[in-house]
């Protein structure tokens, strides 16, 4: 709260000017928000915070205001306050955000500015989200409520002790101990309890002593009918930094209550979240089914990128996003379907006795129907994706753990594809799986040891073919196996997780690069680096981006970022916030692959694109395919008509170079020319050149 203090304390007879000079200096490397609000409530000034969880730049929030920006029940939850600070009123207040959909929670102060007047015309915000700490004081008391439930339902007395004094306990205990109710026995000494079959009293010491070495049976002192002898098991504990004792009482002729049993059971096998199965509990009814031999079909479901929510609008947000989905699938599937949710961002279903061959098929479409339908989040709508892996009994494994395993191996298979899609199960794909878990664990040590290498292959400008830029692109020489094929590691990266990690890795390498060669006048054109769709999903790439400009010193002019088409139409409203991110940074933005993905040329006009390039499936058929010339021409006058320069990727032949040179290309790339080359081959041939 220190900076906002600088700022109220100094700000009661700071001119406006000096207030907008000093306001981004001391409020915009703050993890709170800060805004100072105009008599209107419209955004006088904002800090970075502010900007990065509103998604807007600073320039499109100034003039805005909270409806607009955050929405209105934001702003109304907010207006009361704001009308309290005009009026002189200095608040630190804590509101709850509760829009019926998510409840958010927010920790603020306002504070008036005076003009040199001494009127008020500004007032200062100075808030924190503090929803994630809400959450975890909920989950703490729904543990609590959890763990008191348990402890009333087990059949066995517990009691903490501590110093030999006992501080808490179940009611089973003071049962046990021939007490009424637990409130008689807090606060007893443990040795005025229980006693041995020799008369010496039951100390705490003694247990601790003991740790369970031998068998010490303890006979209650009081006794009643409801008192018998008793076996100790205990546990050291820490209470509040000191050391005590967690003791289990267990009635030596007491046998198991069953029902009370079964409702422990139920427990341990629960998800509190969603209230489906767990992965214990739904592996239990597998291994049931499969004991029984009754016919069973289980889809394994993944939620596809699904960690971008969690990191860029917090695990609160992601939890509300599970609950959906499995609301939704309550609703979808039959009474007789089994739905467990594993971990993470992974259910899991079972049909058992199946009434044809395609039920897991056709409820599958269903279901990626069902999950591809808007999620509306917080201020905005989001479009997930999921991946199916699908396994039969009898018939892909002999026991439950096998069918997990298989059903996984075929979800991962089917994000390999593409996603959004089933798979079923097939032998080959054991060991396909076991590939990519080597390449996998491979992978993350070459990132870990920076084992990875940046190519360049240069581009031309087809005027005269001297070289223009070059396109980056990631290598990796296994110091066992030698250069694997990205082919191969690529898409292991992407279904890992570890892609993101892998592009950074290769932004910080190409930037620092690039830097260079400019400044040393060896390059001349863009350097152009691929988005995955994983990385451009994850809006802390702008902030990623933009720190490396500024480490590395590098000209954002002098890159070009590459996108595939499916990259930026899977969710038009964030695509656009990205795009324009970029942009303003001054980076240039490429569609690459055009013509093989979506191709909606829509998006093309509403897009802040740079350049078009062409796929080398165009280039290939070129000469077998005489109609082919009149879509490469057709797709290079449209992107200068939109005043984007055109690349032509894969020429291999003269003639084709000459081809699409006549055509008016900008650029072309391909073997014809350079082919993909270590960092100091390539500067070899542009010190040469130059």
């Amino acid at each position: 709260m220190h900076i906002s203090a600088q700022i109220m304390e100094n700000g009661d007879d700071m001119p406006t000017e000096q207030l907008d000079y000093w306001f981004p200096l001391l409020t915009d490397n703050s993890p709170f928000f800060f805004a100072i609000l105009d008599r209107q409530h419209n955004y006088h000034a904002v800090n970075n915070r502010f900007s990065e969880i509103s998604g807007l730049e600073r320039e499109e929030l100034l003039g805005n205001n909270d409806t607009n920006v955050l929405g209105q029940h934001y702003y109304h939850s907010l207006k009361p306050y704001y009308e309290r600070a005009f009026n002189g009123e200095s608040i630190e207040a804590e509101v709850v955000l509760n829009d019926s959909r998510h409840e958010s929670s927010l920790h603020f102060s306002l504070a008036p500015l005076l003009d040199s007047n001494g009127a008020i015309q500004h007032i200062i915000l100075h808030s924190i989200d503090t929803s994630e700490r809400q959450i975890l004081i909920h989950s703490l008391e729904e543990t609590e409520h959890q763990l008191t439930q348990l402890n009333n339902l087990i059949t066995e007395g517990i009691c903490l002790v501590e110093n030999n004094i006992i501080i808490n306990a179940n009611d089973q205990a003071a049962i046990q101990l021939g007490l009424q109710s637990k409130k008689e026995l807090l606060g007893c000494p443990l040795d005025q309890l229980l006693q041995d079959n020799q008369k010496q009293p039951c100390t705490s010491h003694r247990l601790k002593n003991n740790d369970n070495k031998e068998t010490i049976n303890y006979f209650p002192i009081i006794h009643n009918e409801q008192t018998k002898p008793l076996k100790l098991t205990i546990s050291p504990v820490k209470q509040m930094g000191t050391e005590a004792l967690l003791v289990k009482l267990e009635s030596i002729q007491e046998k198991d209550n069953k029902r009370q049993q079964g409702q422990i059971e139920q427990l341990v096998q629960m998800d509190p979240l969603t209230g489906l199965l767990n992965r214990h509990g739904f592996t239990r009814q597998l291994d049931q089914l499969m004991k029984a031999e009754t016919p069973v079909v289980m889809l394994y479901i993944d939620i596809d990128n699904f960690k971008n929510i969690n990191d860029s609008l917090g695990h609160h947000i992601g939890d509300k996003v599970l609950q959906e989905i499995a609301q939704r699938l309550r609703r979808l599937l039959p009474e007789t379907a089994i739905l467990g949710y594993l971990s993470g961002d992974e259910f899991a279903i079972l049909l058992p006795n199946p009434e044809h061959e395609r039920t897991g098929e056709i409820i599958s479409e269903q279901i990626i129907a069902l999950v591809n339908q808007p999620f509306e989040l917080r201020h905005f709508r989001k479009h997930l994706a999921c991946s199916i892996g699908m396994v039969t009994s009898p018939g892909h494994g002999n026991d439950a753990r096998m069918m997990l395993q298989n059903a996984d191996t075929a979800m991962y298979e089917a994000k390999h594809r593409g996603r959004n899609r089933l798979v079923e199960f097939n032998d080959a794909m054991s060991k396909e799986a076991r590939m990519r878990l080597w390449l996998e664990i491979e992978l993350q040590k070459a990132l870990q040891n920076n084992g990875l290498e940046v190519w360049y292959q240069p581009k031309v400008n087809a005027r005269d073919f001297a070289i223009d830029g070059a396109e980056a692109l990631v290598r990796w020489k296994h110091p066992v196996e030698g250069y694997i094929s990205p082919a191969q590691f690529i898409p292991v990266a992407e279904s890992s997780g570890l892609i993101e990690q892998l592009g950074c890795a290769v932004m910080r390498e190409v930037f620092s690069t690039v830097s260079q060669w400019k400044k040393r006048k060896l390059l001349t054109g863009r350097v152009a680096i691929n988005l995955s769709p994983q990385q451009f999903g994850n809006s802390g790439l702008i902030n990623f981006v933009d720190k490396l400009r500024l480490s590395t010193d590098i000209n954002p002019a002098d890159i070009t970022f590459e996108l595939t088409e499916s990259a930026v139409m899977s969710d038009g409203e964030h695509t656009i916030q990205m795009l324009n991110a970029i942009k303003q940074l001054g980076f240039a933005l490429s569609i690459d692959d055009f013509g093989t993905g979506y191709s909606s040329l829509s998006y093309l006009a509403r897009f802040p694109l740079d350049e078009l390039k062409v796929d080398r499936a165009f280039i290939q058929d070129i000469d077998t395919i005489p109609k082919q010339v009149t879509l490469i021409e057709n797709i290079i006058n449209l992107g200068k008509s939109l005043k984007m320069s055109v690349v032509a990727e894969g020429i291999e032949t003269r003639q084709q170079a000459t081809l699409l040179s006549n055509l008016n290309c900008d650029y072309i790339q391909g073997f014809h020319f350079y082919r993909p080359m270590p960092k100091h081959e390539l500067e070899a041939i542009l010190l040469q050149n130059k």
